[in-house]
C-alpha cells in the first residue's frame, strides 16, 4: 500500500540532500527581496513577462497573439493566463487540470488517455511551447506542468503566429528559466486513490560571475485510480543551461522528457445504453479495459535559442524545437456493442499502438522600434519552418478466432495479451510542413489611438503513404495522398483606443484558413476551411497591471468545416473515423467577460464567463455536445496579521447542458442478427464543480497544502455520444503535500 508513497519519498529526499546543502544555503541573500528570472525583474511594484515568484494570477506581457510583446491590454484578442503560482495553488498538475480552469476552455476526455479542448465552438488544435509551433495532441495532454512557469491561451484566430487553425485558442506553455540566484524546491505529495507524487526544482548561478546558469526540474508520479484497473507512473525531467555569450547575447540549450506508463488503458466512452434499449447506469468505475490494455508515451524535447541585442530599440532572436514521441503499447478495450446484465454484449477493440512522431520547427524574427511622422512604433518581422513525420511498423492484423468478443465485461482478468501484430516491414507513414514569413507592426497613430497591423504568407503541405504488403512480404503499390497549399496568406488588423490611461476598447479582424486531416469515406482529404473571424471588446488594467479586466463580443464564418459522416462507419482495422463538409456558413458569435490578478494585496482571483453559439448553414445549432455557457472562478486569499501564515481559496466551475445524439437498441435485429438502433438524445444537464484549497506556510522554507477536488462528489458526464457512450468525471478526491524551498 505504501509502496509508490516510499518510492516518491525517496526520489525526492535523495536530492534534496543535495540541494540543501550548506554551501547552496550560505549563498542565499536573505535581503534581496526582488527576484531576477532570466531578463525580466520582478518587484513589488510591477509583473513583467514571468510569473514564478510574483504570487500574481496575471502577467505583465506576452507576445504569443502577434509576437509582439505587449501587455495584455494592449493585445487586441482575448487572453487569460494560468500563472505559475494559480497552478500551485489549485495542483493543476497537467496540462488538462489548468485549462479546466481556463475562461472559454472546455475540456472533455475521449477516453483514460486522450482529452479534446475546444474554444468558441471548435476543437482547440493549435499548441506552442515558448511560442514555437509544437505537436501537443490529444496523447500529449496529460503532460506535466511542473517545467512551466504559464500557460498562455488566446482565444479566437491566431493566423499571424501559428498559419492554418480554427478560431477557437492557441496554448503557448511557457518553460521556465534560469534565475540570477539560487532557488530550489521539492516536495511530496498523497492523494485519492493511491496517488503520489514528488519533484524537486533547483537552479541558479553555475560560473563565470552568474553568467552561465543552469536550472533542472525532476518529478515522478504513481497513482491508482477511481476506474477499475486502471494505474500510471510517469517521470519527468527537464534541464536548461543559459549563457551570457556578450553583454548583448543570451544563448540557452535544453532538454525535456517525460515518460508515461499506463495500465488498464481504455478505448472510448462506457456504453450508455443496454442491449434492450434501457440505461446501463455502469458506474463512474467501470471500466472494460484488461489490465494489460496499454498506450504509452515517452516524449523527448531538445531545444536552444539565441536572443541578441543588436541596439537599444532592436532584438534578434532564433530559436530551434526537435521533439520525439514514441508509443509502444496493447490495447483491448470492450468500446462496441451494448451490455446485458449477465456480462454478454461486448466487443473489444484491440490495437498495437506503435509509432514515431518527430518535429522540427525552426523560427528567427527581429524586432524593434522606429520613427515615422514624429512617433514611434513597434515592429516584428520573422521566418519559420516547421515539419511533423509520423511513421509506424507494417501489422498484421490477425487475431484467434472470437477472440474479440468478451466473455464477461465485469471481469477483464481472463483475457490474455494478443500477440505482437508488428512486421519488421516498412508501415504507413505521413509528414505535415509548414513555412511562412510574417510581420506585424504596432503603429501610434496617436497618443491615445494605436493600430495592430500584420500579416501572414507561407504554404502548407501534408502527405500521407499506405503501406500494404501480400503474403509473401511484397509490398502492393497504393497512391499517396497529398494536399499543398501556396500562396496562403493571412492578414491580421487589430485598433485600440485608450478611453483613459486604465481603459482601452479594441476591435480585430482576422482571416481564416485551415486545411483538414480529416478524410471522407473514399479516404480523400477535405477541402480546407476557409473564413473571417471578427472581436471587439473593452479592456482594462488597474493597480499597476496586477489587475486585469476584459469583456468581449465575437463571431466568425467558416465554409467546409468538417462535420462527423454518420452513414460512413469507422475503418474496421484503424477506427479512423470519416467525415463530410459542412458546406458553407458555419457561424460562431458570442461574449465572454473576464476579470483575473490581484483583487486587494494577498487576494487573487480569475473569474470568467463565455457564452458560445454555433450554427450550421442551415441554422442548425453546431457542436450541441459542447456547453453553450461556461462560468470560472478561481480564488485565493492569504490571511493578515497572526494568521498570515494561511492561504485559503476555492475554485468553482459552472456548465450549461449539452446533448448529442447516439444509437439507441431498439430491442430488434436486423437479418444479420445485429442490433436495430435509432439516434436518441443523451443529455448532461448543467452542473457545478466546487474544488477548495489552503496552504499553512510555518516559516520562509516548509509549507504544508491541502486541496479537495470536486467537494461535493457530483457525479456527471464530460462527455456524451461519443461511440454511442459516455464518460464519468473525476470524483472527489483529497490531496495532501509538503513542500520545502531555499
Amino acid at each position: 500500500m505504501f509502496a509508490p508513497f516510499t518510492r516518491s519519498m525517496t526520489f525526492t529526499l535523495g536530492l534534496f540532500t543535495v540541494v540543501a546543502s550548506p554551501d547552496l544555503l550560505a549563498e542565499t541573500d536573505p535581503e534581496n527581496n526582488a527576484l531576477e528570472l532570466g531578463a525580466t525583474s520582478i518587484t513589488a511594484e510591477g509583473l513583467g513577462a514571468t510569473t514564478e515568484h510574483t504570487g500574481a494570477y496575471t502577467t505583465g506581457s506576452m507576445s504569443t497573439a502577434t509576437r509582439l510583446n505587449l501587455s495584455v491590454k494592449d493585445t487586441p484578442q482575448s487572453i487569460s493566463v494560468i500563472t505559475r503560482q494559480q497552478m500551485d495553488d489549485f495542483n493543476l498538475n497537467t496540462l488538462t487540470d489548468a485549462l479546466r480552469q481556463t475562461t472559454g476552455v472546455t475540456v472533455q476526455h475521449l477516453d483514460s488517455d486522450r482529452a479534446g479542448y475546444s474554444s468558441r465552438g471548435y476543437s482547440i488544435n493549435n499548441f506552442q511551447v515558448d511560442g514555437m509551433l509544437n505537436t501537443f495532441g490529444r496523447m500529449k495532454s496529460d503532460a506535466d506542468t511542473i517545467i512551466y512557469d504559464r500557460i498562455e491561451v488566446v482565444r479566437g484566430a491566431t493566423g499571424l503566429t501559428t498559419g492554418a487553425g480554427d478560431p477557437s485558442a492557441t496554448v503557448n506553455m511557457i518553460r521556465k528559466r534560469p534565475t540570477s540566484q539560487w532557488q530550489a524546491k521539492a516536495g511530496v505529495s498523497g492523494a485519492s486513490h493511491d496517488n503520489y507524487y514528488s519533484y524537486l526544482d533547483v537552479g541558479g548561478p553555475l560560473a563565470f560571475d552568474g553568467r552561465l546558469r543552469g536550472r533542472t526540474v525532476m518529478a515522478y508520479r504513481d497513482s491508482q485510480s477511481f476506474r477499475d484497473n486502471y494505474a500510471l507512473q510517469r517521470e519527468v525531467g527537464y534541464g536548461i543551461l543559459e549563457a551570457d555569450l556578450t553583454d548583448d547575447t543570451v544563448v540557452a540549450v535544453g532538454f525535456d522528457y517525460q515518460n508515461k506508463h499506463v495500465q488498464g488503458t481504455s478505448w472510448g466512452t462506457l456504453p450508455y445504453w443496454n442491449s434492450d434499449g434501457g440505461k446501463a447506469r455502469l458506474s463512474r468505475s467501470a471500466n472494460m479495459a484488461t489490465d494489460w490494455s496499454s498506450w504509452p508515451l515517452k516524449d523527448k524535447t531538445t531545444f536552444a535559442s539565441l536572443d541578441h541585442k543588436l541596439s537599444e530599440d532592436w532584438r534578434l532572436k532564433a530559436a530551434y524545437t526537435h521533439r520525439q514521441s514514441d508509443t509502444d503499447g496493447k490495447v483491448y478495450y470492450g468500446g462496441a456493442g451494448f451490455p446485458n446484465p449477465d456480462g454478454s454484449g461486448m466487443t473489444a477493440w484491440t490495437n498495437q499502438m506503435v509509432g514515431t512522431s518527430k518535429m522540427d520547427a525552426v523560427d528567427f524574427n527581429l524586432a524593434g522600434t522606429y520613427t515615422l511622422l514624429g512617433r514611434e512604433h513597434e515592429l516584428m518581422v520573422g521566418y519559420g519552418e516547421s515539419e511533423q513525420r509520423d511513421s509506424s511498423p507494417y501489422q498484421r492484423y490477425s487475431t484467434p478466432e472470437g477472440y474479440e468478443t468478451i466473455p464477461d465485461w465485469q471481469d477483464m482478468g481472463g483475457i490474455v495479451k494478443f500477440p505482437d501484430r508488428t512486421t519488421g516491414l516498412k508501415g504507413p507513414h505521413s509528414s505535415k510542413q509548414q513555412k511562412a514569413g510574417y510581420l506585424a507592426t504596432r503603429l501610434s497613430l496617436t497618443d491615445r489611438l494605436h493600430a495592430v497591423l500584420g500579416s501572414r504568407y507561407g504554404s502548407w503541405e501534408i502527405e500521407s503513404t499506405p503501406v500494404d504488403y501480400d503474403a509473401n512480404n511484397q509490398r502492393i503499390p497504393e497512391p499517396k495522398t497529398r494536399q499543398t497549399h501556396n500562396d496562403m496568406w493571412t492578414p491580421y488588423a487589430g485598433l485600440l483606443y485608450d478611453l483613459t490611461p486604465q481603459y482601452t476598447v479594441y476591435a480585430s479582424y482576422t482571416d481564416i484558413f485551415n486545411p483538414q486531416d480529416e478524410r471522407d469515406a473514399s479516404k480523400k482529404y477535405l477541402e480546407p476551411v476557409v473564413g473571417s473571424n471578427y472581436e471587439i471588446g473593452l479592456k482594462g488594467s488597474l493597480l499597476n497591471e496586477r489587475l486585469n479586466l476584459a469583456t468581449a463580443y465575437f463571431w466568425s464564418t467558416q465554409d467546409n468545416v468538417a462535420e462527423l459522416d454518420n452513414a460512413a462507419p469507422p475503418d474496421p482495422v484503424t477506427r479512423e473515423q470519416f467525415y463530410k463538409s459542412g458546406g458553407k456558413g458555419n457561424k460562431v458569435q458570442g461574449f465572454e467577460v473576464e476579470v483575473s490578478g490581484e483583487v486587494m494585496p494577498d487576494w487573487n482571483l480569475t473569474a470568467g464567463y463565455t457564452y458560445t453559439h454555433s450554427v450550421n448553414g442551415d441554422k442548425q445549432r453546431n457542436n450541441t455536445d459542447q456547453p453553450m455557457n461556461l462560468l470560472k472562478m478561481s480564488t485565493a486569499y492569504r490571511l493578515p496579521g497572526e494568521w498570515r501564515g494561511l492561504t485559503v481559496g476555492g475554485a468553482v466551475n459552472w456548465q450549461s447542458e449539452f446533448y448529442k445524439f447516439a444509437g439507441r437498441p431498439t430491442g430488434g435485429r436486423n437479418q444479420d442478427g445485429d442490433l436495430i438502433t435509432t439516434p436518441t438524445k443523451i443529455t448532461q444537464q448543467a452542473y457545478t464543480v466546487v474544488n477548495l484549497m489552503s496552504r499553512y506556510q510555518f516559516d520562509e522554507h516548509v509549507s504544508a497544502s491541502i486541496n479537495v477536488n470536486n467537494l461535493f462528489d457530483k457525479k456527471y458526464y464530460e462527455r456524451v455520444g461519443f461511440y454511442n457512450g459516455v464518460y464519468w468525471g473525476d470524483p472527489r478526491s483529497i490531496t495532501l503535500a509538503l513542500d520545502w524551498k531555499l
